[in-house]
């Protein structure tokens, strides 16, 4: 039984360093569990069971045996501990199982009214609205891009026939203050999107969306998009 069982947790060590390898990209020179110890926050609650496994593991694989038994029998919660680890991350979903899909996304173009897709936002409780161009995130425009529109420009009455490329020049991403935005791959894990929203947040930002595309580039097509709310269960 004792055999059974360093064997089991040698094979289940084996499998955790092939699931973080795969899942993270982790490459073959850096030591899997020693990564995922150090880099994700999400496991931060284990980081001291994963830290002995390791050691564990390290021992056994340097001294399997003295006088034909293992060193080190690992215990019953060691085992589990390494089995729990390989579901959660087997179990993290990626940006694109996420998102919010662009077939499902109030959007707009340049030359669209802006009084009609503002009573979309209205009564929906969107707080943005991508500007898109063949598809692709052109700009964004927000409660905040139209109250700078009002102060800026002295504007005190919104008409039907007002577009969008009337406030053209609130429009770039970089025009939204201390609001920023993303863009990334569709395959990145979700816990590394909600790190996004946190890292904004230590630098007094605010990270209003991270848009998903192929390969994480503006000058792609959007095939989704994230908000703090979509990522809580993350933080």
């Amino acid at each position: 039984m004792k055999d059974d069982a360093t064997g089991e947790f040698i094979d289940l060590y084996k499998r955790l360093e092939s699931v973080i390898r795969s899942k993270y990209d982790v490459p073959q020179e850096i030591g899997a569990v020693s990564w995922l110890i150090h880099n994700e926050r999400g496991f931060i609650g284990v980081r001291d069971e994963l830290n002995y496994c390791r050691e564990v593991r390290n021992l056994l694989q340097h001294n399997e045996r003295v006088r034909g038994d293992y060193a080190v029998i690992p215990s019953a919660g060691m085992i589990e501990t390494i089995k729990s680890t390989i579901s959660r991350i087997e179990g993290i979903p990626r940006a694109i199982d996420m998102c919010v899909k662009t077939s499902d996304i109030c959007s707009a173009s340049i030359s669209d009214a802006m009084l009609p897709a503002m009573r979309v936002m209205c009564s929906k409780t969107y707080t943005h609205l991508p500007i898109l161009e063949d598809g692709r995130v052109n700009g964004v425009f927000s409660a905040k891009s139209l109250l700078s529109h009002i102060i800026e420009d002295g504007v005190t009455r919104l008409d039907e026939t007002m577009t969008f490329e009337q406030v053209a020049g609130l429009l770039p991403l970089d025009r939204h203050g201390s609001e920023t935005f993303a863009f990334v791959p569709q395959e990145m894990l979700a816990t590394n999107v909600a790190e996004l929203f946190q890292q904004a947040r230590k630098q007094s930002k605010r990270l209003g969306v991270v848009f998903v595309t192929a390969h994480g580039k503006q000058s792609e097509r959007l095939l989704g998009m994230l908000t703090a709310w979509d990522m809580a269960e993350f933080f």
